[in-house]
């Protein structure tokens, strides 16, 4: 059997989807067209690179489910094709329970952006209204075996507990928080 060797990146809070640094120079970037575009949008694809699976149709597909999920309105089992486990292990700390025949407001992709900071690396960023509320989404994809798959993703959607309610955090040691209670003067005794 052959053995593959798999870079590993670190993914601590923000510094999950630092970009890193650019390749010097400008790549040669030719136009292609393509039948199944619409608009009159032409695919760029990098001189000298086979096409593969379009970029932002991959990263647009992966933001609308991370959506859906976050919303309760798609199951983690939907996203586990095009995430790493570890995404969808995370993810699932903030998402709703699923929707139980409840008429709810859809979720919504209100704007999206995309770099690609490195070949075989893209980052992309949304803002996204889940159950009526405004959060950000960002999302670190990296092509794996000719398809770009989704490495890492942070929100601002709070952690959830079973119930679909925004999780209190848990103070230290199980020990509950109190209230700092003001204490009364000492007095001095001559």
């Amino acid at each position: 059997m052959r053995e593959q060797s798999r870079q590993f990146h670190p993914t601590d809070g923000a510094l999950a989807l630092r970009p890193t640094p650019s390749t010097p120079g400008p790549r040669p970037v030719r136009a292609v067209a393509s039948p199944s575009r619409t608009r009159g949008q032409a695919p760029l694809h990098v001189a000298g690179r086979p096409p593969q699976e379009d970029l932002r149709g991959a990263a647009a597909a992966i933001v609308h489910l991370v959506t859906e999920v976050l919303a309760g309105t798609r199951t983690l089992r939907h996203l586990s094709r095009r995430a790493a486990p570890e995404v969808c292990h995370g993810l699932a700390a903030h998402a709703l329970p699923l929707a139980s025949g409840a008429r709810t407001a859809p979720p919504r992709v209100l704007t999206t952006w995309l770099q690609e900071p490195a070949p075989g690396v893209a980052e992309t960023g949304a803002v996204v209204i889940v159950a009526g509320r405004v959060q950000a989404l960002a999302v670190r994809l990296e092509r794996h075996r000719g398809r770009w798959r989704c490495t890492a993703v942070e929100t601002t959607a709070p952690p959830r507990d079973r119930a679909g309610r925004p999780a209190q955090p848990r103070p230290p040691h199980g020990r509950p928080r109190r209230s700092p209670q003001p204490r009364p003067p000492r007095s001095r005794s001559a």
